[in-house]
This record gives structure tokens, sequence and C-alpha cells, in this order.
């Protein structure tokens, strides 16, 4: 057993530890889930392929045939069970997009020497829609952000405690951007927090692998969207999950 598969083994014991979950006080969180990360058409495809092809290639062929139906299937569960689903969207309150970290603007910065357009599109953009296929419902919020985790830039974490929600199930883009910057946050915050593994996903999935188990090992849960959805079955019978 090398290095890493100690790890793994490490992961693997501390989620046999059984985690009390209540889905009366569950939310869904669906980060970024926006026109530009779903489809190659806009600056943020367009500019990594222009710089390397195929870059981004497996990314959005994942986005479309994994992550969009595993986030369909979580948000009609929530929606059955009348349970609240928050989304986040990232995008500028400015034109010129200032009023975005360095990072962000820095990106901004490689879509204008590539192409001559903006990568991160500002509030109200057709690609800063969140995409038509899980688009909310009247009445699911919708929090913008000008950071990539939206503790630094929306009332999200004070929205939760209004709602009584202490566990997040997260989906989502980009998992080792957003979705676990996310993730992270509300961990730090006290709440109980499972990420969807094949409910989000990023340029590689050995990107995606490790920022999951780097998430893994000490903030929170990572699961498939079958085992969430079990789990949130079984609560609402038993009260419990494991």
């Amino acid at each position: 057993m090398n290095e890493h598969e100690r790890v793994l083994e490490l992961i693997r014991l501390k989620d046999q530890v059984p985690s009390k979950l209540d889905p009366s006080k569950t939310a869904l969180l669906v980060i970024d889930v926006q026109r530009y990360f779903v489809s190659p058409d806009y600056p943020f495809g367009q500019t990594f392929e222009k710089l390397v092809p195929g870059a981004t290639a497996g990314y959005f062929e994942r986005v479309r045939n994994t992550v969009i139906p595993n986030i369909k299937r979580l948000q009609e569960f929530f929606r059955s069970q009348h349970l609240p689903i928050i989304y986040t969207v990232i995008g500028s309150h400015m034109e010129n997009g200032r009023d975005l970290p360095g990072q962000l603007r820095d990106l901004d910065q490689l879509g204008l020497a590539v192409l001559g357009k903006r990568i991160t599109p500002p509030v109200n953009d057709p690609s800063w829609q969140i995409d038509d296929s899980v688009a909310p419902l009247p009445g699911e919020l919708v929090l913008n952000k000008t950071s990539c985790g939206p503790l630094n830039s929306t009332k999200l974490d004070q929205t939760l405690h209004n709602m009584g929600i202490d566990t997040l199930i997260v989906a989502g883009l980009t998992t080792d951007v957003c979705v676990t910057q996310t993730a992270r946050e509300t961990a730090d915050r006290g709440f109980q927090v499972t990420i969807a593994e094949d409910a989000c996903t990023t340029l590689s999935e050995e990107l995606h692998r490790h920022a999951l188990q780097s998430f893994n090992i000490v903030f929170g849960r990572v699961k498939n969207a079958d085992e969430v959805l079990s789990s949130l079955s079984a609560a609402g019978v038993s009260g419990v999950g494991v």
C-alpha cells in the first residue's frame, strides 16, 4: 500500500462513522451551472480550446451526459419533498468586470488576449443565466456572487441559518474551484456538507478526483447521486442517515 492508498483508506474508515441526517434541515446547493460553463459556445470553452485544442471536450461531454442528468435527479427529489434548492451564479455587476477579484480579472484578461472577449459575463448577460436544463422554478433562490466562494460575496450563510438549514448537498461546476470552495467554506461555518460526486465535474477527471479526495479527508462526505438520494429517503423514514 503506497502513501496515497493509505490516505484513501483513512477516508474510507472516516466515512464509516454514521452521520445524522434530517431532510427537513437539508438544502441542495447548485453551484454555477450557467450557460457559459455548460456550452462550448462561450468564451470559457472557446479560450481554452484556442490555447489547447481538445482541452475541454471531455469536460463538456461529462457536463451533458453525467452532471446535468444527476443534478436534475437531485432537483426532482428535493422538489418532491418540498426541500429548498438554492442556486449560485457568478457574474460581474460592472460591465468591465472591475468588481471581480484579481484571479478572475486575470482570467478575463486571458480571454481578451485570446478572443477579444471576457470569460466571466456580467449579470443578466445571456451566458450568465442558469442553463435551461436545470433552471430554477419560481420561488427557488438564486444568489449572484463576485467570488469563487459564495460566503465572501453573498448572504448565503445568513440565509441558510434563517431557514434552519444545517446540512447541505452540493453539486455543480466546477469541482476543483467553486464547488469545493463552497463546500469547504460552509463546512467551516458548521454545516454538514456532502458533495454529490457525479453531479459535478471539472476540466480533467484527475483534477475532479483529487479535489474531492482533498475535501473528503477533512471537510465532509463525498457520495454519488444514488447514495445521496438513498440516504435522504432512508432519513425521511427513520430520521437517521448513514
